[in-house]
């Protein structure tokens, strides 16, 4: 595979990502992911067997290429960020929480008349 056929697999699971982010679609997200990280990895693999093999600088084009795969990644961080705060407070309005449900797994020690959670008796001074 050269480095142009594996950038272009690259850009085109960005793509399939970004619809799928779109459509607030979860199975084709997840599945788009996983071909963009193997895509990237193909690609890596690629660029270090070309760098090994001492090829010249890469072209302009090559290089604005590439920082725009970084760019549509950054954005497609962003959007996934937001998508999950969405998640979260749809969750929160079908299934409310209870009070105290942000407590941590062993009790909130901070709460107003709680006992200090989190820590195991054997490790309590006895003093």
């Amino acid at each position: 595979m050269s480095l142009e056929e594996a950038l272009t697999t690259v850009e085109q699971h960005i793509e399939k990502v970004s619809a799928a982010l779109l459509a607030l679609d979860a199975p084709s997200l997840e599945i788009a992911s996983t071909a963009l990280r193997d895509a990237a990895a193909r690609f890596t693999w690629v660029l270090e067997q070309a760098q090994h093999q001492q090829v010249s600088e890469l072209p302009p084009q090559f290089q604005q290429r590439l920082a725009a795969v970084g760019q549509h990644l950054a954005i497609q961080r962003d959007n996934l960020a937001r998508v999950a705060v969405l998640t979260d407070r749809q969750v929160a309005v079908v299934v409310p929480q209870a009070d105290g449900a942000q407590t941590a797994t062993y009790g909130n020690p901070q709460a107003a008349g709680a006992k200090a959670g989190g820590v195991a008796r054997i490790y309590r001074s006895l003093g």
